[in-house]
């Protein structure tokens, strides 16, 4: 007997509101087709994506493809066409994750997940556990014993991603003091190409892209002429302290030292003082700190403070900044002071804050690797005076962290050989950032990196496009080491629902919504407009009443009356939640001028709850004569 079977065909319709550019991407997100089939599919001509299909995945295929804005349509298969199922078995896989039986595919139709990324991702969690290995995947197998050492090197950074991207970072900033040391010729000459080539690459962004050539030169330009860190602006909170400290430094550059005898600062505030007591040795640990040679030196120290310092702060909180920056700051000094007794046998003389800063860098490549910093590079020469607009160099932080440190250790054994005598304290700066590093590894701030790094796969992913699938391999080990994190979380549960809604992104983002909504209500009630416009329906009641109270006290009426509405309609409702929620919903409608919907809900209110103490109220309101 042969069933009945179907096709997707497109045929080029494409959904109101949707631009081609727009679809196009979906639809390569989605089938993960290349450009040369993507042109095949937008031609003139139908298209079959699948066939041999039954009517209930044929139809799961189609509203998943519909949600891309390309609009399909299903066709009943010609008997002629159709295999017999009994002949020819259809080709089918049973998802690992929710166990529904489905055609090949990339995803599965019901949940939604990558399959790819699922394996990886429990092989992943098997080996972290260090239960028994799972069966090797196709896509990674595990070396054999006599494998070569190159092999097992992949796989073991396959399986230490974090490990990956440090050597990575290493090995970048080998090639740059490689380049640097032996390729100075070709540096002159990049430069000098430099126009030509960015332009070049420019038109071919803008051509792989299908973007316009602007809208890839606005990417890649900026008109901060200072040195930041990327993707900043979009975290909350301000470092007070950090903004406090430079302004503590500039205030006494300029109202105390360029207004006193260089006698008092040189013999009692410098470390160590020239004239040294038992009060002043030990003040001048800290006093040292805000003290500066020149104008440049202060405001050298003050910039590279504040790039730093903000990102920092709002990471491991103000309190741990300001105490890791004294302690820091005093490590710098005590360390140059005994390299200079030990090697020169002398007292060393210095004043500066660049070796507490060096211990907040020394901080931020525990806590911040993952961070890429922009370079600010002019690109109209003389011009840029008075058009400041720069190129943006992308380097990670570890690499500026390494280049600083490794120079610093040139400088200082330079200084320690003869083969250098300038007055720059690269001991103060080593031993700044080494203690830093101690103190960042001592309070495991590198957890918190690493949570973050995989939250900013995912967000990258989301937002700029990206590997779906290792942003999803990401999201889920770290959900799986720390189930509660709510950023996560929603993070994960947007991806799944990329392109059309899953059970399981509509169960996390409900989860975290529960969880946003009883610390950070106002971004839960943010958080509920997106998922109400994907799920069209309410999450558990106890969170939408939080989420009622938190529309109403920002005096948004509409989505206070939705919430109220959803809780009010549903039998399902705990009847202590229904009882409150069904007279405010009547309530509120009166407030809006809707007294036919307010009456309505003040009657229901009256039969469903006789025994309410708010009974005389209700019953007041529909008789008010």
């Amino acid at each position: 007997m042969v069933e009945k079977r179907y096709r997707i065909v497109f045929k080029g319709e494409l959904a109101y509101g949707f631009q081609l550019k727009e679809i196009r991407a979906n639809i390569k997100e989605l089938c993960k087709y290349n450009d040369a089939t993507l042109d095949k599919f937008f031609s003139e001509h139908p298209v079959t994506l699948k066939d041999n299909l039954s009517h209930d995945l044929a139809n799961k295929y189609k509203k998943a493809l519909d949600q891309t804005g390309a609009v399909c349509m299903m066709e009943e298969m010609p008997a002629t066409e159709t295999k017999s199922v009994s002949a020819a078995k259809v080709d089918t896989v049973k998802c690992p994750n929710c166990g529904t039986e489905q055609d090949k595919g990339l995803t599965c139709v019901h949940c939604g997940i990558a399959f790819a990324g699922y394996r990886k991702t429990q092989e992943r969690q098997a080996a972290a556990e260090n239960t028994s290995p799972a069966a090797p995947s196709p896509r990674s197998p595990e070396p054999l014993p006599d494998a070569s050492l190159m092999t097992r090197v992949a796989a073991y950074f396959a399986k230490h991603p974090e490990q990956a991207f440090i050597l990575k970072a290493f090995l970048v900033i080998a090639g740059i003091i490689f380049i640097s040391k032996y390729l100075t010729g070709l540096l002159g000459l990049l430069f000098l190409l430099f126009p030509v080539l960015f332009l070049i690459y420019v038109r071919f962004e803008a051509t792989s892209t299908d973007r316009s050539p602007t809208e890839v030169l606005a990417q890649h330009i900026t008109f901060m002429p200072i040195m930041y860190a990327e993707g900043e602006r979009k975290k909350e909170g301000v470092a007070w302290v950090t903004y406090s400290i430079i302004a503590v430094n500039v205030l006494i550059f300029y109202g105390f030292e360029l207004n006193v005898d260089a006698d008092i600062i040189f013999n009692h505030l410098i470390f160590i003082p020239r004239e040294p007591n038992i009060l002043n040795v030990p003040c001048s640990l800290i006093t040292s700190i805000f003290l500066h040679n020149d104008s440049g030196h202060l405001w050298g120290n003050m910039l590279f403070l504040w790039a730093i310092g903000t990102v920092l702060e709002k990471r491991i909180g103000w309190q741990k900044f300001l105490a890791f920056y004294f302690i820091a700051g005093i490590a710098a000094n005590l360390l140059a002071a005994l390299v200079t007794f030990v090697f020169f046998g002398t007292a060393t003389h210095g004043l500066g804050a660049s070796g507490a800063i060096a211990g907040a860098m020394g901080l931020f490549a525990i806590r911040c690797y993952f961070k890429s910093m922009v370079f600010p590079l002019p690109i109209l020469g003389i011009f840029s005076l008075i058009l400041p607009v720069s190129l943006k160099v992308r380097l990670n932080s570890l690499v500026i962290i390494g280049l600083f440190f490794l120079a610093d250790l040139s400088g200082g054994i330079g200084q320690l050989t003869g083969a250098q005598t300038s007055n720059i304290g690269h001991w103060a700066h080593i031993g700044g950032m080494i203690c830093g590093i101690i103190l960042g590894t001592m309070f495991k701030l590198s957890e918190g990196a690493v949570e973050e790094r995989h939250q900013e796969i995912g967000s990258q992913a989301l937002s700029k496009g990206g590997d779906l699938f290792q942003a999803e391999e990401s999201l889920r080990l770290e959900l799986q080491k720390n189930p509660q994190n709510v950023e996560t979380m929603i993070l994960l549960a947007r991806l799944l629902f990329k392109f059309r809604p899953t059970k399981e992104g509509e169960s996390l983002f409900s989860k975290g919504m529960d969880l946003l909504s009883k610390t950070r209500p106002k971004e839960a009630a943010e958080n509920f407009k997106e998922y109400y416009g994907i799920y069209f329906k309410g999450t558990d009641p106890e969170t939408m009443w939080r989420l009622a109270s938190c529309y109403r006290q920002q005096h948004d009426h509409e989505w206070t009356t939705r919430c109220l509405e959803l809780l009010a309609d549903d039998s399902a409702t705990p009847p202590a939640i229904r009882e409150k929620a069904m007279f405010q919903c009547a309530r509120q409608m009166e407030f809006i001028g809707n007294m036919d919907a307010a009456l309505h809900y003040y009657r229901q209110f009256v039969d469903l709850f006789p025994e309410s103490p708010l009974q005389a109220k209700a019953l007041a309101r529909l008789n008010p004569g």
